[in-house]
Formats: C-alpha cells, sequence, structure tokens
C-alpha cells in the first residue's frame, strides 16, 4: 500500500528545498517542456517555477471558462493553481489540495504572493475532499493519482465533486513494462505493491486501459489518453496526459440497471423476493384497496401481483429502467397499474399518492444531495399525512448491492437525512432469504408526512 509517510517526507523536502537534484525532470525547462505557455509562465512569479514536477501539461487540451470551479488534486506548491487561477479569472475558484502541510503552506503563500484571494488550498486526503457535492467545473491533477493506493476511492471522490458533465483533466506516470507470460492481471487497484518506491511514482503506476477502465467505471464517459509526455521515473513508467467527462447521476443509474434488466435473470439477483411478504404487510396495515399506492424503483418486482391479488385498484410503478417495467408488463395485465419511467429524483405528479414504498432506490443515494433531492420528490408527491415506507440495507448488512456502494441504516442515520415535514413513526428490521438462500438484514423504516 502507498506510505504517506514516505509520500509526505519526500514533498516536505521539495517544498523545503525546490531547488535540489530529486533524480526527476523539475523547473521552468520541465514545465516548457510539456508546452506550459508563455504567459502563464510570464504572469507567475519565477521562483514557483522552481517547484514544477509536472509529469505533464493538464491544460493543453482543457477547456476552462472563466468563472468555472477548478479543483487541482495534489496540488503540491501550487504551480497548477497558479495557471487554473488564469484561466478561472476573478470570477472564478480555484481549490487546491494536498496531503503535505509543507506543500498546503507553499502554496497558499504563492497564491498571497500573486494576490489571488479566490483560491483556497485545503490539506486532505483525495479520496475526502471536503467540498460539497457536484460543487466543481473541473478537477486537474498532475502526477499524484498514481501516489493513492485505492484510486477507485479516489476517481469515486472526483465523480461526487463535479457537476453533472464536468471536466478531468490530468497527466500521470502510467505503467509501460512489457507484460510476461505469467503475469496475473490484479482486478482491483486498491492493492499491494510490496517494498516499491511510491513517492517516486513507480509503485502505484496502472496500465493506460486500466486507468481508463477505471474511469469509466466510476461513471465517466469519453475517457481517453491524449498523449505521452518525455517524463519518466524508471524504465518501466511513462507519463501520459488522460480526459474525461462525467455522466450524470441520473443517465448512470439508468445505464446501470437497464444492463442489469436486459441482461440478468431478476428472479435470481440477490435482492428479489419471490413474496414480498414483509411489504405486503406494512402496506396493508397503512392502505386502503382503493389508496394510490406508488412502488418507487419497482424494478421487476412481485409486489405489484400481489397487491392486485388483495384488491388494490391504483399502483403506479416508477422505475428509471424500461427493460424492468417492460418484464412486469409482459407478466401483469391489468388496467390498475400505471407504468413511469424516470429517474427517481427528476420525478414530478400531479396525481398525489396516499402510500409511497421503496425498497430499492434510498440505499443507493451516496451524496447528501441526492438523498435531500429524494425527500423533496417524496414530499411533494404524497398527500398530507400519507405514509412512506422505506426499506434499507441495515447497518449490519450489506456494504454492495449489484456491483454499486450503498449507504446502510438505523433509526439514528435516517432521522439525520429526515427534513422537518417528514416523522418517523416505526421502524423494523427485517432478514431477507436471497435466491441463493443467503440472508440479507434490512431495515424497514415508516414515515409519515406531517400535513
Amino acid at each position: 500500500m502507498a506510505d504517506n509517510n514516505q509520500i509526505i517526507e519526500l514533498y516536505t523536502e521539495l517544498a523545503q528545498n525546490p531547488e535540489k537534484d530529486f533524480g526527476w525532470d523539475k523547473g521552468l525547462e520541465n514545465a516548457k517542456a510539456h508546452g506550459y505557455k508563455q504567459a502563464w509562465i510570464d504572469a507567475t512569479p519565477s521562483e514557483v517555477w522552481e517547484y514544477c514536477a509536472a509529469v505533464g501539461n493538464p491544460f493543453k487540451n482543457a477547456i476552462i471558462s472563466e468563472g468555472d470551479t477548478i479543483l487541482d488534486l495534489g496540488c503540491g506548491a501550487g504551480v497548477d493553481v497558479l495557471v487554473a487561477r488564469l484561466h478561472a479569472g476573478e470570477s472564478g475558484k480555484v481549490y487546491g489540495v494536498d496531503i503535505t502541510p509543507k506543500m498546503v503552506a507553499a502554496a497558499s503563500e504563492h497564491a498571497k504572493m500573486v494576490g489571488f484571494d479566490n483560491v483556497e488550498i485545503l490539506e486532505s486526503s483525495f479520496d475526502n475532499v471536503p467540498l460539497e457535492d457536484e460543487s466543481v467545473d473541473v478537477v486537474i491533477s498532475n502526477g499524484a493519482i498514481n501516489l493513492t493506493s485505492c484510486k477507485e476511492s479516489v476517481f469515486s471522490e472526483i465523480y461526487r465533486l463535479l457537476k453533472p458533465e464536468g471536466k478531468i483533466y490530468f497527466a500521470d506516470m502510467i505503467d509501460i513494462s512489457e507484460p510476461t507470460c505469467c503475469a496475473v492481471q490484479e482486478s482491483s487497484c486498491c492493492s499491494s505493491f510490496g517494498e516499491e518506491d511510491w513517492a517516486n511514482c513507480v509503485a502505484g503506476t496502472m496500465r493506460e486501459y486500466e486507468l481508463i477502465e477505471l474511469m469509466q467505471k466510476a461513471g465517466f464517459k469519453d475517457v481517453e489518453c491524449t498523449g505521452h509526455t518525455h517524463y519518466t521515473t524508471a524504465e518501466t513508467t511513462r507519463g501520459a496526459t488522460f480526459q474525461a467527462t462525467k455522466i450524470p447521476a441520473e443517465i448512470k443509474r439508468q445505464q446501470h440497471w437497464e444492463n442489469i434488466f436486459q441482461n440478468k435473470d431478476y428472479t435470481q439477483v440477490l435482492w428479489h423476493q419471490r413474496s414480498p411478504q414483509k411489504s405486503l404487510e406494512l402496506i396493508s396495515s397503512y392502505a386502503k384497496k382503493e389508496d394510490a399506492v406508488i412502488d418507487a424503483g419497482c424494478g421487476a418486482s412481485l409486489l405489484v401481483d400481489k397487491l392486485l391479488e388483495l384488491g388494490y385498484e391504483d399502483i403506479t410503478l416508477l422505475d428509471t429502467s424500461k427493460a424492468s417495467l417492460d418484464i412486469v408488463k409482459k407478466r401483469v395485465k391489468s388496467e390498475h397499474v400505471t407504468y413511469m419511467r424516470e429517474d427517481i429524483l427528476a420525478f414530478e405528479s400531479q396525481k398525489k399518492f396516499d402510500l409511497w414504498h421503496d425498497r430499492a432506490v434510498f440505499h443507493f443515494l451516496l451524496t447528501k444531495k441526492e438523498r435531500q433531492k429524494y425527500f423533496e420528490v417524496l414530499s411533494s408527491v404524497i398527500k398530507p399525512n400519507a405514509i412512506a415506507i422505506i426499506a434499507t440495507f441495515s447497518k449490519d448488512g450489506e456494504i454492495q448491492c449489484a456491483g454499486l456502494d450503498i449507504e446502510a441504516y438505523d433509526d439514528t442515520k435516517i432521522l439525520q437525512e429526515l427534513p422537518n415535514n417528514l416523522q418517523l413513526i416505526e421502524s423494523e428490521a427485517y432478514r431477507h432469504i436471497t435466491p441463493k438462500e443467503s440472508e440479507q438484514n434490512y431495515s424497514y423504516f415508516i414515515i409519515k408526512k406531517i400535513s
């Protein structure tokens, strides 16, 4: 695993002795070799360029508008932060993030030196940046992501921070060694690389295609390597530049669930219930047969079949996947069912419902902004005094489902999410037996809209 102490020690030394020869290219000539423009060089104090250990030029293909908010991950002494500020202008905002305190101090001092008061430098890891969800237009990085041991977490955090259609442009070291016939491909980049040197950008490097696949998995589109650079730290490494665009969360969700319902047997996925008994019991307790019931994120659940058998006359099925709704349409023939294909966070309805049921959506919402929007939607489409039944994985339950990370809940945690007009009135633990005969622990929460 990456040794942060080793990394901090090396880059502390660079912060204190920028003129020292560390065995890799740096300084103004290195920046010029990467194509940094003369206008940027002229606008930045000469002493700042001494710290430039750029692997490449993340600005070469970057589309940045004046007024944009830019985040530099692994900002070091702030060379790229200052260049980013030149792009964003006085109306923009630039954040730099670094784990090395001395670099944070140096970058802050350099921003102050040139009079940039819309630059802020943060000491933080790359996978837990203290900025709001979807608050950044552009993320840049230069030779820093490869220093992290769990790049999945870093790209997940970048996805969280970027606005829909936001861009990432970065330069980093890649592994260009020849694969051997007996090499074992690593499926995860959160693995140990033994005693190799992380700080000098040898250990931790990935192959070009692996980085591209990692970004695509994290929710990025138009992912490409835009070129290799002269930079090298060993015979097996080479600098490279990359760019990608964030897929909006609602499209990412739709693509994910369409793929599942098009390519998997829904009766064999682990969350499938042969009989949705607990949901039926709770719905029967809180909704009359003539009440308007909505099953949010219905998938291909058998809940609607059972509700019809019980005599419910007004059922709406809401899901982002056309494939899942088509499965139900082939199975269920009833004039009492309405089908709505829509992302739950974009759902609007003139019709108001007496009961909202969700066994499949809320625990997949990983950001505070998404969860706030969920309850805004829920509140807007149910009647005063109506009931919402929300099931999630419990705190002693799963950490992933359907290949996605989830948030698990207990009473305390769900209460932290509820707005003032929604009141938790009951909760109940439930043990689900999967089609594979394994067990999953759920929590059911009964929530009332206060009139």
